[in-house]
């Protein structure tokens, strides 16, 4: 068996595993019932939005390419030999989650990226596959003109590994419908109750807990909202909103319109 078919039945192998082993913890200890075709339309927007971005991605790399090109890529090479490993890891870390938070925050703030990110958002039910929900374009934008760490930092391939297994649990696993009682660490790492604060449908956790990572940075840049113990808001959109394969494709379009309407609305009201 070829190496690369190899490699793709493993990776496959791992991620049906870690789905499946998801499922089992939202099953045994969720925070909230997620209905049927709730969870199924995750599944549905994941599958567009991953199958479109790839198809895209070599136009993706070719511009990112072109940008680091003229730039000039890894102006900070990063020291390897010995402890200075970790230290180097720890910089890329901080760096990594200073850069999603800084970006999380544009795409609330500025209409065309709300657009697209909105998608994420309109979950109404928040589960493991909700971490792969974003729109399409969202991802081939980002990834074609932003790349920032690899114009930065000289990053040697075994660090570039570490990284995706330390971003892995707070990032992705942030997403889980599972009740962790974390008490007064919920402030150390990113978890599915911190991060579910951001997805909540309540005013005053609006654009709160926007961190990847380290909850801190939300601290420090005054966008923390510290949850209680037993605060574990519903979520989505106000008002809420259900994706279709069609909508998966041209949601900004049908959230522009929307927004269009309704200020049209309330300046004839």
């Amino acid at each position: 068996m070829p190496s690369n078919v190899a490699n793709v039945i493993f990776y496959a192998a791992v991620f049906l595993g870690i789905v499946y082993g998801s499922r089992i913890l939202e099953k045994r200890w969720p925070i909230a019932d997620v209905p049927h075709d709730e969870f199924r339309d995750d599944w549905l927007a994941v599958i567009v939005s991953l199958g479109l971005s790839y198809m895209l991605a070599p136009v993706a790399a070719i511009s990112a390419g072109a940008i680091a090109g003229y730039a000039g890529v890894g102006w900070i090479k990063l020291p390897t030999e010995g402890y200075w490993w970790y230290v180097s890891l720890a910089i890329v870390v901080v760096a990594l989650d200073l850069y999603k938070y800084a970006y999380h925050r544009l795409q609330h703030a500025i209409p065309f990226l709300w657009a697209m990110h909105s998608f994420h958002h309109s979950a109404n039910g928040v589960t493991f596959i909700t971490g792969g929900r974003h729109f399409w374009l969202e991802r081939v934008l980002s990834e074609a003109f932003l790349p920032i760490l690899a114009i930065l930092f000289r990053i040697p391939p075994d660090i570039a590994i570490a990284i995706g297994f330390i971003f892995f649990l707070p990032d992705a696993c942030a997403h889980l419908n599972v009740r962790i009682p974390l008490g007064r660490y919920v402030t150390w790492i990113n978890n599915p109750q911190w991060h579910r604060i951001h997805h909540s449908v309540r005013p005053e956790h609006r654009d709160k807990n926007f961190a990847a990572f380290f909850p801190l940075l939300d601290i420090l840049f005054g966008t923390a909202w510290v949850p209680k113990p037993d605060e574990y808001p519903a979520t989505g959109l106000v008002p809420a909103e259900r994706v279709d394969i069609i909508n998966s494709v041209i949601w900004p379009i049908r959230h522009l319109r929307n927004l269009w309407h309704r200020e049209s609305h309330n300046e004839l009201g």
